[in-house]
Order: C-alpha cells, then structure tokens, then sequence
C-alpha cells in the first residue's frame, strides 16, 4: 500500500528506483520486472515485451516520464517518443502501477 509519506521521500530517480525495487520484490508478482538505474535515468522493462517506461528529471526538477520500446524484443530500447511530464511524484508511481498491471493483464490472456 502506497503511503503519503512514502511519497515525500522520493525527490530523485535514484530515490524512485530503490523504492521500486522494493515495491517489485515484496510483491508476489510472476513477472521478472527489471528496474535499471544508470546516470540519473530509470529504465523499467519486463523481459520477454517490447515495452517498457524510462523515467527521468529534467534540469527544473519535472519528471519526464517516456514510453520505450524494443524493436527485437532484444533488450535494447529506444524511446518512441511518446512522454509525459508531471511535478507529482504520485503521477509517476501510477504510471508504472499501469504499466505492471497491463502486462499482467496481458499474460492472463496468453
């Protein structure tokens, strides 16, 4: 359950990504979510779909949120150009939330 005070905390996508790994662990999910954190960008993707999310700040501190995709479904991603942008934290976690929860719905269906 996501706390408001849980919220608070996350100011960085470093922040973001050490409490998505958590939040990914501590679930009981089936799916191998990868969270990969390199120079100030988070990748989010799940091995075996094209899609994933990156999620970045920009130089005034609004999030960047990005849809990005795998041509080969090879692990390499490329952004579709496809963003969002958000000041709220909250706006970022529902988007992964979303995400996670079309590729459950996804697999129910296969």
């Amino acid at each position: 359950m996501l706390r408001p005070e849980d919220v608070e905390t996350i100011l960085t996508t470093h922040d973001l990504s050490v409490y998505l790994k958590k939040m990914v662990q501590t679930d009981d999910r089936k799916l191998k979510i990868d969270i990969d954190y390199e120079s100030g960008e988070l990748f989010i993707n799940c091995p075996g779909f094209s899609g994933g999310l990156s999620v970045r700040a920009d130089p005034f501190g609004v999030w960047v949120i990005s849809e990005v995709i795998s041509q080969n479904n090879d692990g390499i991603f490329t952004q579709t150009g496809k963003l969002h942008k958000t000041e709220k934290t909250i706006t970022v976690l529902r988007a992964v939330a979303s995400w996670i929860r079309d590729l459950e719905e996804s697999t129910k269906n296969t």
